[in-house]
């Protein structure tokens, strides 16, 4: 009938070829045996029998068509030979391992998830550090300060210190600031700040930070409002003041610590312990020997409270300052941060 109709038009008919490439039906229509393309492109379609429900919005702008798998209710030949008109395979063809590019789950299937246990990472290697041995008694440093040395025996450490003046009535003044702490039996600490001029330098300001004390100890807090108040008046920091309330005047373990990083920025940096109950030595301004005092510090590694070990070149760990004088015409400003 497709021949006729095409004569009958005046359109010559197509060739064989042809229908055999682009007619599922063949050259002979349904009254003939199908012949599968001879062509080696293979156009295969999905082979699975038991799919759910795969929406695709794309096949329609204003609703979902739902994709419906056929099930192959009777396995006889009528279905075979559907199954190969469908998938265009007359058997010739080789037939590749099936790759699924998704996972799909069926409602007649379901799979047993195994629980694979993973294995634990490998061990790494750390380097442990041994416990610090103790120091034996005889190599102790002595925890008293040693005495202010002279610029003709200032050894292989700095040959001569910048002068720094300290106002009389700054040391006092501290004092009754921490007096209620010391009734408490707390410490009180403060910075020391000021200037260079001509060469000397001179604490001109009582700086009190926000801190919390016990009776061995003082720790400061907002150290940036130190650092501001110091920027605003354009202020080195030239050492700090600190009390024991209970205590002799002596510069403990941990205050050897706290003042190796202001003796590291500036040489001529000052600590002053004030101990109002030690009557032989109420107060004391001292700093570490150098390099003997420094090198120790900057070496040790412990915390807390703790011995150390006495310089190698038989130096005392810290020593009364030779640099320092008390000026009485020098004026000084208090800013306490605890009041803000």
């Amino acid at each position: 009938m497709f021949f006729e109709f095409c004569r009958s038009l005046s359109v010559p008919p197509p060739k064989k070829e042809t229908l055999s490439r682009h007619s599922f039906l063949g050259p002979s229509g349904l009254r003939g045996q199908w012949l599968g393309p001879s062509a080696e492109i293979k156009v295969q379609y999905p082979s699975s029998t038991d799919l759910t429900h795969v929406k695709d919005s794309s096949l329609n702008q204003t609703g979902q068509y739902d994709l419906v798998a056929i099930k192959e209710l009777d396995q006889g030949p009528a279905a075979s030979t559907m199954n190969s008109v469908l998938s265009l395979d007359d058997g010739r063809w080789s037939h590749p391992a099936v790759e699924s590019c998704s996972p799909v789950v069926t409602e007649s299937r379901e799979d047993s998830f195994q629980l694979l246990k993973q294995p634990l990472p490998p061990p790494v290697l750390a380097q442990v550090y041994p416990e610090s041995s103790p120091i034996p008694p005889s190599k102790v440093a002595d925890p008293r300060p040693g005495p202010a040395k002279s610029s003709q025996d200032s050894g292989p450490g700095p040959s001569t210190y910048q002068h720094l003046h300290i106002p009389v009535k700054m040391m006092e003044d501290f004092l009754r600031l921490a007096s209620e702490n010391t009734r408490k039996n707390l410490e009180t600490c403060g910075v020391l700040a000021g200037s260079l001029k001509n060469r000397v330098f001179h604490i001109t300001t009582l700086i009190i930070p926000k801190q919390e004390s016990t009776s061995d100890s003082c720790s400061t807090l907002n150290e940036e409002e130190i650092f501001e108040v110091q920027d605003s008046l354009s202020l080195f920091p030239l050492g700090w003041i600190h009390t024991h309330p209970s205590q002799t005047c002596f510069m403990s373990s941990v205050d050897l610590h706290t003042h190796y990083s202001y003796q590291i920025m500036l040489p001529e940096a000052i600590a002053i312990v004030m101990a109002p109950t030690d009557t032989t030595s109420p107060h004391g301004i001292f700093h570490l020997s150098d390099p003997g005092g420094v090198s120790v510090i900057r070496n040790c590694q412990q915390r807390g409270f703790h011995p150390h070990e006495e310089p190698s070149d038989g130096s005392p760990i810290y020593e009364h300052c030779s640099h320092v004088y008390m000026n009485a015409n020098l004026k000084f400003d208090v800013v306490d941060l605890r009041e803000r």
